[in-house]
This record gives C-alpha cells, sequence and structure tokens, in this order.
C-alpha cells in the first residue's frame, strides 16, 4: 500500500466530518465528539475513517517497529469501533492508542522524535492543568502528526 494512503484516509473522513459537523470546534472539543452517534453521517464518516485508517497502517510496508505500528493499526480499529458513546472503554482505548503513539515515536531515538513527543506531550499538560486549550482536540491532532509523521519515514 501506498504510504501516503492512511493519512488522505485520515485528513479526508475527518474534514468532511468536519464539514457536516458545524458545532463542533478543535478547540473545545475532542476528535472523538465527531464520532458521536448522535452527530449522524459526520460521526458514521469519522468513527469509519479512523477505522479505516487502523486498517491501512496495517498494511504498510515499514523498515522499522513494525510489531509496534500493528498495536497502533489495532488500537485505531477500536478507538473506531468504539467510540466515545461507549464512555469510559472509549477512553481506555483512546489513551492507550496515544500513549503507543508516542513509545512508536521515541522508540526513533532521534533529536526529532524527543522534540516532537515533547511538544506534543506539552500540549497535554497545558490542557490538564491550565485548561488551554479546553478541549483535547489540538493536544490529539500533534500526536496523530507526529505519528503519521514517522509512519510515512518508516514506509518503503
Amino acid at each position: 500500500m501506498k504510504k501516503w494512503v492512511p493519512v488522505a484516509i485520515f485528513a479526508l473522513t475527518l474534514l468532511l466530518s468536519i464539514a457536516l459537523s458545524p458545532w463542533w470546534n478543535p478547540w473545545t472539543y475532542s476528535l472523538s465528539a465527531l464520532g458521536s452517534a448522535s452527530n449522524s453521517l459526520g460521526g458514521v464518516l469519522f468513527d469509519g475513517g479512523v477505522a479505516l485508517t487502523g486498517f491501512s497502517i496495517s498494511h504498510l510496508n515499514l523498515k522499522n517497529f513494525a510489531q509496534v505500528v500493528m498495536i497502533l493499526a489495532i488500537l485505531s480499529l477500536l478507538v473506531g469501533a468504539i467510540n466515545i458513546d461507549f464512555g469510559i472503554y472509549h477512553y481506555v482505548v483512546s489513551v492507550l492508542l496515544f500513549i503507543m503513539i508516542y513509545v512508536y515515536v521515541l522508540l526513533h531515538g532521534t533529536p526529532l522524535a524527543y522534540a516532537g513527543t515533547l511538544g506534543s506531550v506539552s500540549l497535554w499538560i497545558s490542557h490538564w492543568y491550565l485548561g488551554l486549550p479546553p478541549g483535547v482536540a489540538i493536544p490529539e491532532l500533534s500526536a496523530i502528526a507526529l505519528a503519521f509523521y514517522f509512519l510515512m519515514k518508516d514506509s518503503t
């Protein structure tokens, strides 16, 4: 599979879901809020896109860390299948996904991996302790962008 396919799937379905969700904004909400069943077509697009992204990640031809990336793919599939309406179950798989993203990135052992993780984790800390941003979509997007960067780099 082409290495850009997972990024394209995620970006396209995210943007379509946002377009169908005029109430949503990245400053106030989580990405998962887009996947609520109450968001009808936008929710289906978002959850389906997350699951399809996970499926496509599992089919990448990777030079490094294939086992860790397979765990990322499975967790992404689970986040898409166990949407925000499942409460604590969704929270658990989402937290595991973001932890595994940072594990995957840090395994690269490069200054960019360390700096990117530090910057992304700083956004989470700012959210938790300062309430900035009030929603978690921005920290989530920073982690996802970091993961996609290294996935593209590791794919042949």
